[in-house]
């Protein structure tokens, strides 16, 4: 699976961008994300698919120099899990 995970700093918080693509004839069944371990988003895809993406708005907070972290964990149908991140700093 390709993961890509962008994040928007908003006047309220960050935006949130997943995307999750499968490879080579996998399906994606679904997808967890967090944001500083913390459940933002569940998804459960019946029937799988082959692409998910899911925008996440006002998560969050901003602090200056303060470290974040979004984690994005991918399951296929044959229920193999694969997981990404994207770090930075306020």
């Amino acid at each position: 699976m390709k993961f890509n995970i962008e994040t928007k700093k908003e006047s309220i918080g960050y935006r949130v961008d997943v995307q999750v693509n499968a490879e080579g004839g996998e399906e994606i069944a679904s997808v967890s994300t967090t944001y500083e371990n913390f459940e933002i988003g569940n998804d459960y895809l019946s029937p799988s698919e082959v692409q998910y993406q899911r925008i996440f708005t006002q998560v969050g907070g901003y602090t200056p120099g303060v470290e974040r972290t979004v984690v994005v964990s991918a399951t296929n149908n044959a229920g193999k899990q694969q997981t990404a991140s994207r770090r930075w700093k306020d």
